[in-house]
């Protein structure tokens, strides 16, 4: 093999390789993403319960005041 084709397979083999890292990296970097918005979908759903409960609570509130002045 005479030098011109050394220096072609070298350098495909570092582009193959570069590109295989960045297809790895960016799944694992995907991966991590999703965990971290799974985590921040759990905290937004618990913060949506506790705004349900406050308004299930005001609302029932209101409606005893409202029977309170009925009567």
């Amino acid at each position: 093999m005479d030098n011109y084709s050394k220096v072609i397979v070298t350098v495909i083999t570092v582009c193959v390789v570069m590109v295989t890292l960045i297809i790895v990296g960016s799944a694992i970097s995907h991966i991590a993403d999703h965990d971290r918005y799974k985590h921040g979908q759990d905290e937004y759903h618990e913060k949506l319960d506790h705004i349900i409960d406050r308004m299930e609570n005001l609302e029932d509130k209101i409606d005893k005041v409202l029977r309170f002045k009925k009567k």
